[in-house]
């Protein structure tokens, strides 16, 4: 686990130095960071100017780590002609979809900017969707940014969840059980049960690959599993740190699993749970601790004024007009 844990930094009694420079982020957060600039900009879900930010990132940037899946379907948003933009997702796979675990790797804005745990759930299955449409994929979405207080609400929500035709229907056709995303969340909460578990017990019984189903089950157990303290981990990390730790010690689909658990455990321990010289070392910081802040304001506003999520056609002039950084914002 240590050479995992330790590329890039110099570990003295627990304490990681990062000794690379600036760190680089990949293709999770360079999605979720346009997730965030769509938000803020059309003040609630606008799928059309998500999917531009999409296309207009990746073309941008396009050597995060994007996978050879969803590279096509940003290139087809990108067509001035494309009138419809989930046609793109829907077509991949012959028509089945992608069930990949992009949708859920930029979840967690949904969360911060909508107050009513129905808009985050509806805006980041709509989010999802731009770029995989077989529900196995949307589905970890919505999995990911419902509140977390115990593994057995969540379960609960999720067989709502999995309990419409088209998600039977996609889980008959790959084969996998009746509700996939609920058999998972079982096995999680069998694994918190056990007094110890190792990390081939945890790849073996939930996964750690690129699919929805086989990594976002994986971060909520990453999540919960380091609630305490483990002996694999040093005994000076804190929650958030052994959370992320954790998640990368597995392998697989690392900095996705980490994302998605670091962004469930950063929402629980808060902001100072992050080691400075972790903040120090990441591309992009100070503009996530800005965006966090426009987010905050965008929840207080949609919570006080009972909107639906849906942006107004003066919505993005308002946004301009109330913040001076939007500029910036959109030339990102």
């Amino acid at each position: 686990m240590a050479s995992r844990l330790n590329k890039g930094f110099i570990c003295v009694r627990g304490v990681c130095v990062c000794v690379l420079g600036i760190l680089e982020y990949s293709d999770d957060t360079a999605m979720a960071r346009c997730v965030v600039q769509s938000l803020l900009t059309r003040a609630g879900f606008d799928e059309r100017d998500m999917a531009r930010r999409f296309a207009k990132e990746y073309s941008a940037s396009p050597g995060r780590g994007y996978g050879s899946g969803v590279i096509q379907v940003l290139k087809k948003l990108s067509s001035p002609q494309l009138s419809d933009v989930y046609q793109p997702a829907r077509d991949q796979f012959n028509g089945r979809g992608s069930f990949g675990n992009g949708g859920a790797m930029r979840a967690a804005p949904f969360a911060l900017a909508f107050p009513d745990p129905a808009d985050v759930k509806k805006f980041a299955h709509r989010g999802a969707m731009l770029t995989h449409s077989c529900s196995l994929g949307y589905n970890g979405a919505g999995a990911l940014d419902l509140p977390l207080k115990f593994i057995s609400t969540l379960i609960i929500e999720m067989e709502d969840v999995e309990s419409n035709e088209a998600t039977l229907n996609d889980a008959r056709i790959l084969k996998e059980a009746e509700k996939p995303f609920c058999e998972r969340l079982h096995r999680v909460s069998d694994l918190m049960h056990r007094s110890k578990v190792s990390i081939e017990e945890v790849i073996s019984e939930l996964g750690n690959g690129i699919a929805a189903l086989h990594s976002v089950p994986t971060a909520i157990f990453c999540v919960l599993h380091c609630l305490q303290p483990r002996e694999c981990l040093p005994e000076n990390y804190g929650g958030l740190e052994r959370t992320i730790a954790y998640s990368l010690a597995l392998g697989g689909d690392t900095d996705t699993i980490a994302c998605m658990a670091g962004a469930i455990a950063g929402a629980h321990y808060g902001i100072e749970a992050i080691p400075q010289s972790w903040i120090k070392c990441c591309e992009g910081a100070e503009d996530a601790d800005m965006n966090a802040e426009r987010l905050h304001m965008l929840y207080q506003q949609t919570s006080q004024g009972g909107g639906t999520g849906e942006p107004s056609c003066g919505a993005e002039s308002q946004s301009k007009a109330s913040n001076g950084t939007e500029k910036k914002a959109r030339a990102e």
